[in-house]
């Protein structure tokens, strides 16, 4: 199933710091994310359960001209959910950022096959999911499959790049007031934290701090990467109410990211 996949990738893994690209080996993506290999799915689903092999699509992909750019795994097991993300050489740049394709899957039940539109940040390597508002994503229950559905969209993602461009320029563009800044992370610590956990506003302010010189700016676009590198990486310390010290923990799971992702993207778009 993977002769053509193993032909077309070396033995070794290179790592480019200054393209940030790794080359993913068969290897490397099994021991980070074993159950893209699976070749069932789990026992304890039922007969009308349709097993998607992971495998395939990225063959599809590879033949297709996309690259692997980051493999990830929740859970443990050959039955997992799981995540890849490509990127195409042939298409331009967003902004700072490169437009990925990102598929997710399992076969045990958790989590329905989807393809959608990502885009990573070069500066902080921050992988982002773009909103449906913004570019289609394909779901499909393992009911039914069809890779043509797959390579339907695929196809259109070239077509969809404007609008993605048009979202990030917009965002880009949109200077916020110190006043903005707040009133965005305010509005974020209510997807992030649960009611009653939520730091004081004073605390919230030094989530706007950027880890880099590159992201000291007000714009809208770097204000909504400021927060989403600090909601999903965690590092962040702050006290509760109770006056406990705490530190937000990165997110793990591949849900809760994707998650979190969206959910700022579409919050910053009210603010256009």
């Amino acid at each position: 199933m993977l002769v053509g996949y193993y032909k077309l990738f070396t033995i070794f893994v290179l790592y480019l710091k200054k393209q940030n690209i790794m080359i993913y080996t068969p290897e490397l993506i099994k021991s980070v994310a074993p159950s893209i290999f699976a070749t069932s799915a789990s026992n304890k689903l039922s007969n009308k359960y349709v097993f998607v092999p992971t495998d395939q699509l990225i063959e599809y992909f590879d033949r297709e001209g996309w690259q692997i750019s980051d493999v990830k795994q929740t859970g443990k097991g050959i039955h997992a959910t799981h995540q890849v993300r490509f990127r195409n050489g042939e298409l331009p740049p967003v902004g700072d950022t490169l437009v990925e394709a990102i598929i997710k899957n399992s076969h045990n039940g958790m989590s329905t096959l989807s393809v959608s539109a990502g885009l990573h940040r070069v500066c902080c390597s921050n992988g982002l999911t773009v909103p449906t508002s913004v570019a289609d994503k394909f779901n499909v229950r393992h009911s039914g499959f069809e890779l043509d559905d797959v390579k339907r969209l695929m196809d259109g993602f070239s077509k969809k790049l404007p609008l993605i461009q048009g979202s990030v320029g917009r965002m880009m563009e949109r200077e916020l007031t110190i006043d903005e800044q707040i009133q965005y992370v305010q509005k974020a610590s209510k997807i992030r934290w649960a009611e009653g956990s939520i730091p004081s506003d004073n605390q919230l302010v030094d989530i706007l701090t950027p880890n880099r010189v590159e992201d000291n700016k007000n714009d809208l676009w770097t204000t909504f990467n400021v927060v989403q590198e600090k909601f999903v990486r965690g590092g962040f310390d702050y006290r509760t109410n109770t006056g406990r010290k705490s530190k937000l923990r990165d997110l793990k799971s591949i849900m809760a990211v994707n998650t979190i992702n969206t959910k700022l993207w579409e919050l910053a778009e009210e603010m256009i």
